[in-house]
């Protein structure tokens, strides 16, 4: 947005020293300057921490809020949106300046708020992918042959586990159901069922099945992959366009990539599975646009984007 005002800046006072407008008029079409801020109000939709209490998701955001005080000298307020379409709009309303999205919400909120713009993105331990475990010397070709079977969950799933499941069974079910679900006390027990029998597959992160492979070399060649997801895109940190001035925004980048240098970021990281903060991709665009387009917006939750 300041990179705009200053190119029609530049423009009016071209079109002045050639005496075509008036100063009024020009001034007239000029965007007001983005005020420096003092303060900052930060969104961190629900979904960014599925199963966890409320006093664990507000201890674990303030080590953000401080590290964002420290690193920019900007005190911050930290707000729990529902979601991320209800975040868009806060952020569109002036409510929030700063956003923190799951790469494939940021796609559902760029089509609510197109005024959105990423200035870094996360760097996750392990890559953000969904895989459907089968036992090893299971023939199944597809979700589809398993709906005779039962299906193991683990206590958090993550959503874009259940957009995957969700696309594996619109792809291949074609409106059958699996015989049952067994709801998993914890994750590793979910893939230890299907090695037991008592499921027929399992839909778990990437970090889960990497845990499991790591921590139980010998159980994890009982399975193998079915079918796994795309790489869904990193999370991101964004900012609404006509919110902050380019100096601040710059605050805020240089503070999350040096997230991983900072005494309060690296624990922050840790909690969060991250290994830090990197530039955004030349090609994050098209990532998101790519998983949109695959992973459309819940019907759960369109009628959110609809208003």
């Amino acid at each position: 947005m300041v990179a705009i005002t200053r190119m029609f800046g530049g423009f009016g006072m071209v079109v002045l020293s050639l005496g075509l407008v008036g100063s009024s008029r020009a001034a007239e079409n000029l965007p007001a300057p983005i005020k420096e801020r003092t303060t900052i109000d930060i969104g961190m939709p629900g979904t960014l921490f599925q199963g966890m209490p409320k006093w664990i998701i507000t201890a674990g955001a303030e080590p953000f809020k401080k590290m964002m005080k420290e690193q920019t000298g900007l005190a911050g307020t930290i707000h729990f949106p529902t979601d991320a379409l209800m975040l868009a709009d806060q952020m569109k309303e002036g409510k929030v300046q700063l956003g923190v999205f799951q790469g494939h919400e940021f796609a559902w909120a760029r089509n609510k708020n197109p005024d959105l713009m990423p200035i870094a993105v996360a760097v996750p331990m392990q890559p953000v992918q969904s895989f459907c475990l089968v036992k090893w010397d299971c023939k199944a070709k597809n979700i589809g042959d398993l709906k005779g079977e039962k299906i193991s969950l683990p206590p958090v799933h993550r959503d874009y586990c259940e957009l995957f499941l969700a696309r594996q069974k619109d792809l291949h079910m074609k409106g059958a159901k699996f015989a049952g679900q067994i709801d998993a006390d914890v994750a590793t027990n979910a893939i230890q069922d299907v090695i037991d029998d008592k499921a027929g597959c399992t839909i778990v992160d990437g970090a889960t099945w990497h845990f499991f492979q790591k921590v139980f070399p010998g159980a994890a060649e009982n399975l193998k992959v079915l079918c796994e997801s795309e790489v869904f895109p990193n999370a991101c940190i964004a900012i609404q366009k006509s919110e902050l001035d380019d100096k601040t925004i710059e605050k805020f980048r240089k503070a999350m990539l040096n997230a991983q240098n900072d005494t309060i970021g690296r624990p922050m990281l840790t909690t969060w599975k991250l290994t830090g903060f990197a530039k955004v991709p030349d090609n994050y665009e098209q990532q998101i646009k790519t998983i949109g387009k695959t992973y459309p917006v819940p019907p759960a939750l369109r009628v959110a984007v609809d208003k």
